[in-house]
Formats: structure tokens, C-alpha cells, sequence
């Protein structure tokens, strides 16, 4: 269990939510898809390596294994009051991906640091608990046209695009990759509800996603 202190039949409903998220063909964790992961610094095309950081001070060191790599296209092209949500749902993303990368007893610090709440930290319990299954991410992972727009309770929300044409479910156990035929289903569109924390941060509060997204599909 992780930061959440609820009884285990509300995790289990409230994990079961995420999973039947805006699924098509299979949920987002299906054993046929594999949500996505990342590594580098957001607006950049990155192959991933062992352990990176930003350049930036105070930013996040992220380490993922070398089968990894993401690329992220417009997240550097905000500017002005855009520019620091949109690094940190950046963050975010890679904090999410991973996680999802290898297997992990407990919650990694730097998903806790960009997701928060009840739904944070429920994500991170179905993390974890695909982990025990052997459950692991390999492929790219694409990122793209992000926007930025206020809501009703002041928060910044940040949706984008999702390419997994090319993103497979891994066994961790064998090594067994998992490759499936590239579809509609494979284009996701993400929408994060960014919060600010105590520390001026951005936080990913809440979030919705969609599979099989016709708005993101690209040739």
C-alpha cells in the first residue's frame, strides 16, 4: 500500500476505475498494451539511458532501462505563465512512465512528487500491483500537442496527445515482449489537472485519458 490509508475494497473499486478508463480494445492496463514511459527532458526527442537529469536546478533524476525511449514534441514551446506547468506535467509524465518501467515494492519518489491526492495515489497501487504480476513497459512512447487552459477551480489544465504504436507490454520475468498491431487504439489523449503545492510545484491532481483517440491520430 501506498500513501493512501483507505480500507483495501475502496483501493480495489477505486483501482478498478482506472482501469476502465477510456479504454478501447482493453483497459489501461491491459497485458496486450502498455501505458507509457519516458525519460529526458520535455520538448526534446530523447533515447533514454540508465539515470538522467534536467538541466535545470532542482529537477528530478529519473532512471529507466535502456529498451525505453519517449519523445516529446511542443512541451518547451510554452511560454510566459505556461512555461512551468508545462515542464512540470513534463515531469509528471516521465515520473509516470518510470514507474511503469520495472517493477517496484513501493511507490517511487518521483511519482509521489508529481501525482497527488486519491487518485495518485491509487495509480501508484496499480502500479505497484502490475509490477508483482511481472508487468513492465518497453518501446516508444510519443508526446505532442500539448495545451494549456484554466478551470473553474484555478487549476491549469494540460492535455496532449499519446502515440503507442510502437509502446509493448514486456513480462519483466522472461523478457518477453508482447507486440501488437498498431491501431486507432494506440492514440490516447491525456487531460492533467494541475494543481500548485506548497512549494510553488505543479502536481498532477487528477486526470482523464481517452484510447483509441481520433484527434491525435498521425500518420
Amino acid at each position: 500500500m501506498t500513501r493512501t490509508t483507505l480500507p483495501a475494497a475502496v483501493v480495489f473499486a477505486a483501482s478498478t476505475a482506472l482501469l476502465l478508463t477510456g479504454c478501447g480494445g482493453g483497459s489501461s492496463d491491459s497485458p496486450d498494451r502498455a501505458q507509457s514511459s519516458a525519460i529526458g527532458t520535455p520538448g526534446t526527442p530523447t533515447t533514454s539511458a540508465t539515470s538522467t537529469r534536467s538541466a535545470e536546478p532542482g529537477a528530478p533524476t529519473f532512471d529507466l532501462p535502456p529498451d525505453v525511449r519517449i519523445e516529446f514534441a511542443g512541451f518547451d514551446a510554452g511560454g510566459g505563465k505556461d512555461k512551468d506547468v508545462m515542464r512540470d506535467a513534463g515531469y509528471a509524465i516521465t515520473a509516470l512512465l518510470e514507474a511503469e518501467a520495472t517493477v517496484h515494492a513501493t511507490e517511487t519518489a518521483n511519482f509521489k512528487r508529481y501525482w497527488t491526492g486519491l487518485s495518485g495515489a491509487t495509480y501508484a497501487d496499480t502500479i505497484i500491483a502490475r509490477g508483482r504480476q511481472g508487468k513492465v513497459i518497453t518501446g516508444t512512447y510519443r508526446y505532442y500537442s500539448p495545451r494549456v487552459t484554466p478551470n473553474a477551480q484555478g487549476a491549469q489544465v494540460v492535455s496532449y496527445c499519446e502515440d503507442q504504436r510502437k509502446a509493448y507490454a514486456k513480462d519483466a520475468r522472461t523478457g518477453r515482449v508482447r507486440v501488437t498491431t498498431p491501431s486507432l487504439s494506440d492514440f490516447r489523449s491525456w487531460s492533467l489537472v494541475m494543481s500548485r503545492n506548497s512549494a510553488g510545484g505543479w502536481q498532477v491532481a487528477n486526470y482523464t485519458w481517452h484510447q483509441g483517440a481520433r484527434n491525435c491520430q498521425v500518420a
